[in-house]
This record gives structure tokens, sequence and C-alpha cells, in this order.
């Protein structure tokens, strides 16, 4: 069984499960996708469209991820969550500043995300940052609120690049990058900061089968 490789974010504590190979028939998830009756929603700080993903893939990735967590002697274990077929589908010109730099899901390190690709190595990975002025990577409960105000304030004097980040900016340094490979899941805590690889210039692709297309969920 491939219980993937677990890397440990640089200057951290914090771990990052990588699984090649995630889930069999991975090409059939985009022919439900496509097939769907309701239409995709954008909504958020995500940068595209998303729809829910079948309540069996879900189940599964529960299972995979808890196996790789306990064959890594990880304590974690997930019981619940959602999932959605994601596809970045926004302009470079039509970014908002917050789509512009690193986020968090959810200020829970016990939470977990993952990114699982249905697409391949051109449309980029996920990389995990810094944010240099405070030295923050994972950003908790109890630090959140002192965090959002120095982003503000420094954001204020120096605002982000009307692009995608894709490496180092000068508020936030890059730490750790994962590829994309097909039927790669990528599966970190909720809390780290962190951001897709896209690249500059982007052109949005709106084919499943050709743009960057993924599972992403939020794991309890």
């Amino acid at each position: 069984m491939n219980n993937g490789q677990l890397l440990t974010v640089p200057g951290s504590t914090a771990k990052v499960l990588v699984i090649d190979d995630f889930i069999p028939g991975a090409k059939q998830l985009i022919d439900y996708a496509v097939n769907q009756p309701s239409s995709p929603a954008s909504g958020g700080l995500y940068p595209g469209l998303r729809t829910p993903a079948p309540p069996g893939y879900i189940k599964y990735s529960l299972q995979k991820i808890n196996q790789a967590l306990a064959q890594h002697h990880q304590q974690q274990q997930l019981t619940a969550g959602e999932s959605y077929f994601s596809m970045v589908t926004t302009r470079e010109e039509d970014l908002s500043p917050a789509q512009c730099m690193p986020h968090i899901d959810r200020p829970k390190p016990t939470e977990y995300a993952v990114v699982h690709y249905l697409c391949r190595p051109p449309h980029g990975g996920t990389s995990f940052y810094q944010f240099t002025p405070t030295g923050q990577s994972l950003i908790a409960e109890h630090d959140y609120d002192e965090y959002l105000a120095s982003l503000a304030s420094h954001v204020a004097d120096c605002p982000p690049s009307s692009h995608y980040i894709n490496g180092d900016s000068k508020l936030f340094k890059r730490l750790l990058s994962v590829d994309c490979q097909f039927n790669r899941a990528v599966i970190y805590p909720c809390a780290l900061l962190h951001s897709g690889n896209i690249p500059h210039p982007f052109t949005p692709d709106l084919n499943p089968f050709s743009g960057r297309f993924t599972v992403t969920s939020f794991f309890r």
C-alpha cells in the first residue's frame, strides 16, 4: 500500500503528507464532475469554481489518509469533512489582493486540507510559506487576530503583485513546494500558510480535462 511521504515544513513542526496514486480510477472522477446536473459556483476566497464531490469519495479519502497517518506514527485520525471539485478560473487582472497572497483555510492546526490533483504538472503544485515580518507559517486561533493586523499593516505599505503568488515575495518566503502530479494528494494542516503554484502569466482553461482541476477537501 502506498502510504506516501511525510515532509516537515522547514522552520516548523508542521507536517505535509504526499500520497501518489491516491485513488483508483481517478480519471472517472473527471467524467463524474462533467456529468453532474448542478452547475459549479464561485464564492469565498477560492479563485474559481467549485461543486461537491461524491460522498463515496469522502469515505475513501478519510480511510486512505488515516491509514497513511497511522503508518507514519501520526496520532491524528480524521472522521468527517467535505470535498469539492475545484477549478482555478479567475484571471489575474480580476484577483483581489487576498487572492494574490498565501492564505490559511482555517486557524485550526488539528484540521486538515487536501488537494488531490486531477491535472498535469504544468498547472503547478502547492507551496507553503512564511510571513517574513513575524516569521509565522502556522496561524492558530490564539494568534490569528494578531497575524491579520500585522498583515494589513504591511500590505498597506507593500501591496502584493497583481498575479498569483508563485515563490518568494516582499512579505512571504516559500518554505516548501510540492509538485503537481496527476492523482497525487497533498494533505496539510488547515492553519498552514499556502498557495497554489499558479504560473504567471495565467490563462484560464475551463475544460476539466485540460485545466487546473482538483478535488479540495477539508477534514476534521
